[in-house]
């Protein structure tokens, strides 16, 4: 299967994001196992990946709060939606 995002520049904010651009939910239960969790609630997690927090939407949106590396974020998107992607 192949994932299809967009990770850029927020608009509103100094950080970037990816996207789905198919439609999409995360199973953010499935994402919690692989992921250090800092805070959970229904919609949404806060994981950290190398020291930097990322906000999960169930909806498929990933803020990444800090950094400028896109490849990275890139696989790390793709880490998260390969993680708890469903269809």
């Amino acid at each position: 299967m192949t994932i299809r995002y967009i990770v850029e520049k927020c608009k509103t904010k100094a950080a970037y994001s990816a996207r789905l651009q198919q439609k999409g939910k995360l199973n953010l239960a499935q994402i919690k196992e692989k992921f250090d969790v800092i805070l959970e609630t229904p919609i949404l997690l806060v994981i950290t990946v190398d020291g930097i927090e990322i906000i999960v939407h169930n909806y498929g949106e990933l803020l990444f709060k800090e950094g400028d590396d896109i490849e990275w974020m890139k696989q790390i998107a793709e880490r998260i939606y390969e993680q708890g992607l469903s269809i």
